[in-house]
């Protein structure tokens, strides 16, 4: 039998294993001179525990103190000169000599009564709930209210028998699954128990709480990754998490808000949806506005706490078995988040910064989350207007592709524009509206991202969805996915080849399911052994890497050959061509002109071009809301859209990116083109004795600018013509589908009436535009002759 007294538990006299341990005889005497001093430490004078078990126990107690539970050397001097005054050297050693004694004499018990076994290790425990059982000195694993490793490790320090035994639920869970489904590979019947293995580990993610099910939420939309029995049982974790009682959450909401929930609510029953930090109620306000209402589940901020101390704690052996990147950087970027994610306030504060930031740009109009009302919110209770829409993975509406666009385009602008990314869009955050449009929920996990590193990935999506794949590892390098040291190795030809090929693959579509891994983790593994460990993950990334994952498990649930990189084409495009950061011009530039971006007759790339177009096109789409909408539009209101588009582009007062380089390819044209028509009209005249044109005679008699080749068309202007044959091409086939290749004369009249309205407007800057073409071509002409000369 155990009694529990404190938070010791203690064998009583009852007890068999207490009789044999307990009978008196030599052999079983232990050296109590040393285990003396440590009395002190174990709490509790009526432990019905013989005297040489009582010193064995307070010894390992003091050895756990001493040695274990990750305290810092710092940490134990200050505490053991408080204990005993000694200098922490030799106290450390007596220590050490005093716990080998210790574990002497529980080998001596054990040799001779090896039945006794049991006993030492409840000894052993009681040794630890002894420690645990002292007064905490905290009451938070976070008292500042926000994420802190070391207040964490100290309370839980203090807390082992949570810490021991949490960390064995864990392992004793992920062991009996394995065991489980290595019995089943074993007897070829895997497939016979997937789903029954499906559920098990569904069941086991809500057992183990928030952070588990975190992850079980992450992968329950990866259809690349995992199988549909394993798709089908975990996203039950989007929103049938077990529930708390709706008492417990009216008691909540009453601390909270300081009113009966009567008060407040009508219609306040059942919770409609449970997720891992907290369960939401659909009900209506006094003033007849209906409302969601989430409240957080109770004594959640110490499981979560701990299971990020476990993390952080295991970081050492997860390295050993080949876990790449910084875990310890990685589980404090994720505490910071999962800790913030426990205030509603910050969560109300999130989604209006986004409705802000979100309505600067051309997706105001199809992207919103759900507003607060602020007078019945706090810190575990958020209450917000009610959004009627249907899941967006289950809408069977046609304009579900768009809503996928729409969603990527909005992640992008938070991640690379307002720099404020919601972390959390599993399938249950993202609802198509009646009314078409996109709604964000759960505000609560965001990153914040630097400006600098925005810029980073601005150039890195640009050389990926331009297929520069030859520029990745550099930026690999700048984003901090390589480790210090490795920086050249990354940049090999070898090196630069494995990369690219799985870049590749993932552009063809299909996710992780369209590559084979085999072959990548052998070529990873070829240059793991001549450079070392060449990739991690930086800490930052972890969060974003969910999103998007997340993202493209959603778009692969629409549509199989769904390509995460290619998505990113609209946005990047946009950015490209609207940026006039200095960094984006530069990733501009090599967009479209790739390798020769830094020549001087360098020549745009015409297939580059279409893509941006293309990508810039989808955008435009997505945010005038969806096909759907814009099949909708009359013809001259696209074209009058499309036309303020392209002059606020083009016709700046300012020097931009985009006018420069449309300037500098427009003035290569009309020079290529001047010179062609001059020497074919030059070339017919008719040619004289002395080997020279007619016209050329009349015009330049002399033959001063014979040689100089600047009215004579070459192999540049042969060049420069065939590309602008293709773009002409490209032009035409973006007319055709925006609609404009099938006009009738009337709505063709229409089109003219509105370009030419749209230049009057804005004529002064049409000329200030016109004067710096005339400019460069001028330029051109004369750098021209500068390099026949």
């Amino acid at each position: 039998m155990v009694h529990v007294q404190g938070s010791c538990f203690l064998p009583t006299p009852s007890h068999s294993c207490y009789h044999r341990l307990h009978a008196p005889t030599n052999r079983h005497s232990l050296c109590l001179k040393p285990f003396k001093r440590a009395r002190h430490l174990v709490l509790g004078s009526s432990m019905a525990l013989p005297p040489e078990l009582q010193a064995l126990s307070g010894q390992v107690c003091k050895y756990v103190d001493c040695q274990g539970l990750g305290k810092s050397i710092q940490d134990q001097q200050r505490m053991l000169s408080k204990l005993s005054g000694s200098d922490w050297a030799s106290l450390s050693k007596q220590m050490q000599q005093e716990a080998a004694a210790a574990v002497d004499g529980v080998v001596k018990v054990v040799e001779a009564n090896p039945a006794a076994f049991l006993s030492v290790g409840a000894v052993l425990l009681l040794s630890v709930a002894a420690v645990a059982s002292r007064r905490p000195s905290m009451t938070t694993p976070y008292p500042s209210g926000v994420y802190d490793k070391d207040t964490a490790a100290e309370y839980f320090r203090e807390r082992p028998v949570l810490f021991f035994s949490r960390g064995a639920q864990i392992a004793m869970a992920a062991l009996g699954f394995g065991v489980s489904v290595g019995l089943d590979l074993l007897m070829n019947k895997y497939e016979e128990n997937e789903g029954k293995r499906a559920d098990q580990a569904t069941t086991i993610l809500t057992e183990l709480g928030p952070t588990f099910i975190k992850i079980g939420q992450s992968l329950s939309i990866r259809s690349d990754l995992l199988s549909p029995e394993y798709l089908r049982a975990l996203t039950q974790l989007q929103d049938k998490v077990p529930e708390f009682s709706t008492e417990t959450a009216i008691e909540i909401i009453k601390g909270e808000l300081g009113r009966d929930v009567s008060s407040v609510y009508d219609n306040f029953d059942r919770p409609i949806a449970a997720a891992s930090l907290g369960q939401v109620y659909r009900a209506r306000l006094k003033d007849g506005r209906e409302v969601a209402v989430k409240v957080q589940r109770p004594n959640i901020l110490e499981r979560i706490a701990l299971d990020m101390h476990l993390i952080r704690e295991s970081a050492p052996l997860l390295k050993k078995l080949g876990a790449p990147g910084d875990i310890e950087g990685l589980v404090d970027d994720w505490g910071f988040g999962f800790v913030n994610e426990l205030d509603y306030r910050k969560e109300g504060e999130n989604a209006e910064a986004f409705m802000e930031s979100i309505s600067k740009t051309p997706l105001a109009k199809v992207v919103i989350a759900p507003p607060v009302v602020w007078e019945f919110t706090s810190t575990r209770v958020l209450t917000t207007e009610w959004i009627v829409g249907e899941r967006l993975e289950q809408s069977s509406a046609s304009d579900v592709s768009s809503l996928c666009s729409i969603a990527m385009n909005s992640y992008l602008t938070m991640m690379l524009e307002s720099g404020t990314m919601h972390c959390d869009p599993h399938p249950g955050n993202l609802l198509r509206t009646q009314d078409g449009k996109l709604c964000i929920l759960d505000w609560g996990l965001v990153q914040t991202i630097d400006p600098d590193l925005r810029l980073k990935f601005i150039e890195h999506i640009a050389h990926l969805t331009s297929r520069d794949y030859d520029k990745v590892p550099a930026d690999l390098v700048a984003l901090g996915f390589v480790p210090a040291g490795k920086e050249k190795s990354v940049q090999e030809e070898e090196s630069v080849k494995v990369v690219a090929g799985v870049y590749t693959r993932l552009m063809a579509g299909g996710g992780a399911a369209n590559i084979d891994v085999n072959a990548v983790f052998s070529e990873l593994q070829d240059l793991t052994e001549k450079y070392g460990n060449l990739f991690q993950i930086p800490p930052y990334f972890a969060y974003i890497a969910r999103a998007f994952g997340v993202l493209e498990g959603i778009g692969l649930s629409n549509n199989p050959k769904y390509a995460i990189i290619s998505e990113c084409l609209p946005y990047i495009s946009q950015r490209l061509l609207t940026d006039t950061n200095p960094r984006t011009a530069g990733a501009l530039n090599t967009f479209i002109f790739g390798a020769d971006k830094d020549k001087e007759d360098r020549l745009l790339d015409v297939e580059r071009v279409e893509w941006l177009l293309d990508g810039y096109s989808s955008y435009q789409t997505a945010a005038g809301g969806g096909s759907l909408v814009s099949a909708a539009k009359p013809i001259t209101t696209v074209v009058e859209e499309a036309a303020e588009q392209l002059s606020s582009l083009l016709l700046t007062e300012d020097d931009s990116p985009v006018q420069a380089i449309v300037l500098e390819q427009l003035a290569r044209i009309l020079n290529a083109g001047v010179r062609g028509t001059w020497t074919a009209i030059r070339n017919s005249s008719g040619k004289m004795r002395n080997g020279r044109t007619l016209l050329g005679m009349l015009v330049d008699p002399l033959g001063i600018f014979r040689g100089t080749g600047i009215f004579t068309s070459d192999e540049d202007d042969r060049r420069v013509m065939e590309a602008t044959q293709r773009l002409l091409e490209v032009v035409q086939r973006q007319s055709v589908r925006e609609s404009m290749g099938s006009l009738r004369p009337q709505e063709l009249r229409a089109v003219a009436a509105i370009v030419v309205r749209k230049l009057w407007d804005k004529r002064a800057k049409l000329l200030l535009t016109s004067n710096k073409l005339a400019s460069t071509a001028l330029r051109q002409s004369l750098q021209r002759l500068e390099r026949r000369r």
